[in-house]
């Protein structure tokens, strides 16, 4: 498997990576379903509502954690009017509050059988909105996450947290037993090597993270200094958009771990206890959705500070955090940063708490006090608010939301048009998302009237679907396999190939693109095939009986005019251009260009009998007629119906005519040169009759006498 680079990555899927604004307004239609969180509604119901929320996000529905933006502690999110699922009864513009839950209208039929399955045996208020209403959108909700427990000694604490809510194991085990796979011993974390902080449990054998959340309640901080690998690979496990979250000693175990730790803070912290009320910040983060009080519980470890100097010096109080803004419960009366008992931050501050990802960098949640109650309701029972807390902190992780969850497509190559019986697909699966997709297999059917030949990269063909098991597919990775098939009949044949995976535990699929094959013979051997080809008896690769010079307006139709060079157009054959020495000059294009430039030159006059019936005599300067005395004539006639002269009374005069009637030169002699006269031959002579040569002397003599009475 390869990494993928940004030229194959879609612009939509990159658009994956880059964060989201925190929230968005939404419009919700009458039909929309929401689970309440605040006590008004959901007092008895409230840790349950998070069993209900996995439920639905393991059916692949997405759901809208709805937090007005800006808010204080018990603020309303939004308004809005709806009966309650299950009675019947009428909630009039209630002002839910505490972050609720939103199903959009267009998923409520899926939703809802899982909604009336839940509450046979479980409290939980689900309300269908009767009037449409709007709602900020802090997280899109879209994969349940796959959740894995740190045998730290007190794992009991987080398996009976989950168990109040009803979220089971990755093997849909709701008990949580000793022997789930989800249970990692130090060892297990750990790995096999203290040099490759990638190869424990948390990772698979390609170091991709294989869970979304990890948590450990109450990690003794000797046994941390005594294996910081385990603090090693959970660093490496916060390089991927999952989450971690500590409780009570944990938090001091691995922040204040020297080597691999400092996770939220520059130098560790200062164990800060206090009993007492507490104030609530950034009440608009997911994490810190509370309605009511919240109560805190004792423990070894209840109120942190961030060290103000490094080690060696002792831990004071007048540190800071890494990023700002991290922290939302605090002690009643204190700055952030001074007794804090509740915070959240993205891995070494890489980025603000309240942006949705931070690239592949994980966030990390703290929580004083030992062990939370799960007593319900929750109105009278605040020390079950901090169960709350720890359940909201498995959702908010970017493993589980729409930016930030795995995303698997794959695309499929194949000939459109073949004349072999044999063709290989292309498969390409890729992952342009920041999470890991975990369990890939990719499935491609044979196509109705083939049969399977071979395939690449271990696929398996059974019952005419061939299967090949890819595993986890880490962000940016890709792969390609190949399948060839043997087609039986001609025809056109389709495939769509699909690939299945897992969100965290969410199931989830993704089909490519459909791809057609032609399957035909070529008779004519002209590289189209008969389907396609508009003359499949005659070779014609234009195929445009248009244009086609080959086969214009019918096949077989050749454009092939006389001493021209054709085209086709319109379906009609023309001349694009005539050979040299030739021209069109009747326009008729059906015999070419049929005349040949200079054989058509002819004389006015010259070399026509005279009304005595005798030829034109030479003629003087003066322009009269005189005997052709003592000229010889040369009898010698080119092609192009040229004539010469030579020895004329001690002149030479040549006076040969060119293709278009140039004369040629003459040659002076002892009295004189004649110089050369150009003639103009074109009118009165038949076309390929050569010019008789005392005509030629006729009509050069003129022009000779012009040039020298120019001369002179």
């Amino acid at each position: 498997m390869s990494r993928l680079s940004c030229a194959l990555v879609p612009a939509l899927a990159l658009s994956l990576l880059v964060a989201a604004p925190s929230a968005r307004a939404d419009d919700f239609p009458a039909g929309s379903l929401i689970l309440p969180m605040d006590t008004t509604y959901q007092d008895a119901g409230t840790l349950r509502a998070f069993g209900l929320l996995y439920r639905l996000l393991q059916a692949g529905i997405p759901v809208r954690w709805c937090i007005l933006p800006g808010k204080a502690h018990s603020d309303v999110d939004f308004f809005a009017s709806a009966l309650d699922h299950r009675t019947g009864a009428v909630i009039s513009m209630h002002g839910y509050r505490a972050g609720p839950f939103v199903i959009h209208a267009a998923d409520a039929t899926t939703a809802l059988p899982i909604i009336d399955a839940w509450q046979m045996s479980n409290t939980t208020t689900v309300h269908e909105a009767t009037a449409d209403f709007s709602a900020d959108v802090a997280r899109v909700l879209v994969a349940a996450p796959t959740i894995a427990i740190f045998a730290d000694g007190n794992e009991d604490i987080a398996r009976r947290y989950l168990l109040a809510a009803g979220i089971p194991d990755s093997e849909g085990n709701a008990s949580w037993p000793a022997t789930s796979p989800d249970l990692l011993s130090v060892a297990e974390v750990s790995g096999p090597t203290t040099t490759n902080h990638a190869d424990g449990a948390l990772f698979d054998a390609a170091g991709n993270p294989a869970y979304c959340q990890l948590m450990s309640m109450h990690w003794d901080v000797r046994d941390a200094l005594r294996n910081p690998e385990v603090v090693a690979e959970v660093r490496s496990f916060l390089n991927h958009p999952t989450h971690f979250f500590a409780e009570c000693q944990a938090v001091n175990a691995f922040e204040n771990e020297p080597t691999y730790g400092h996770f939220l803070t520059p130098y560790g912290f200062l164990i800060d206890n206090f009993n007492g009320a507490v104030d609530y910040l950034h009440q608009d983060e997911p994490f810190a959705q509370i309605d009511g009080t919240f109560s805190l519980v004792g423990g070894s470890e209840r109120a942190y500070s961030p060290c103000r100097d490094p080690l060696p010096a002792p831990c004071v109080r007048g540190g800071t955090y890494l990023a700002s803004d991290i922290v939302m419960l605090t002690r009643a009366g204190t700055p952030e940063g001074v007794q804090d008992v509740w915070m959240t931050g993205y891995l070494d501050g890489a980025c603000p708490p309240q942006d949705l990802t931070c690239g592949r960098r994980g966030k990390v949640s703290y929580l004083g006090g030992h062990e939370y109650t799960t007593r319900l309701p929750i109105s009278t029972n605040p020390a079950t608010q901090g169960t709350r807390l720890f359940l909201q902190s498995l959702f908010e992780a970017p493993c589980t939301i729409e930016a930030g969850a795995a995303r698997l497509s794959v695309m499929k190559t194949a000939p459109a048009v073949t004349t072999s019986d044999e063709v290989t697909y292309t498969l390409l699966y890729f992952n342009a998302s920041i999470g890991t997709a975990h369990h890939a297999v990719l499935e491609d059917p044979i196509p109705a009237g083939a049969t399977f030949v071979s395939a690449t990269g271990g696929g398996v063909e059974s019952g005419g679907v061939v299967r090949w098991t890819i595993g986890n597919v880490g962000a940016s990775d890709f792969g390609t396999v190949s399948v060839t098939v043997r087609f039986g009949a001609l025809g056109t044949y389709e495939n769509v190939a699909t690939i299945r995976y897992r969100a965290g535990t969410t199931p989830r699929a993704d089909d490519s693109n459909t791809v057609r094959t032609l399957y035909d013979v070529d008779t004519d051997g002209d590289g189209t095939v008969d389907t396609l080809d508009t003359c499949p008896d005659h070779p014609n690769p234009g195929q445009d009986l248009a244009t086609d010079i080959d086969h214009c307006g019918a096949c077989g139709a050749a454009c092939a005019p006389a001493n021209a060079t054709g085209v086709c157009a319109a379906g009609r054959c023309g001349i694009a251009s005539c050979a040299p020495g030739f021209r069109d000059a009747d326009d008729d294009p059906a015999n070419g260009c049929e005349t040949a430039i200079g054989m058509d030159a002819g004389v006015a006059d010259a070399g026509t009998a005279d009304a005595g019936g005798e030829p034109d005599a030479g003629v003087d300067d003066a322009g009269a007629a005189s005997p052709d005395a003592g000229i010889e004539l040369d009898a010698g006639e080119g092609a192009d119906g040229g004539a010469s002269l030579a020895d004329a009374g001690g002149s030479a005069v040549d006076g040969g005519a060119g293709l278009e009637g140039g004369a040629g030169s003459t040659d002076a002699g002892s009295g004189g040169g004649v110089e050369e006269a150009g003639c103009a031959c074109r009118a009165g002579a038949a076309r390929g009759r050569a010019i008789p040569a005392l005509a030629a002397l006729a009509l050069a003599l003129p022009l000779v006498r012009r040039r020298r009475a120019r001369a002179a």
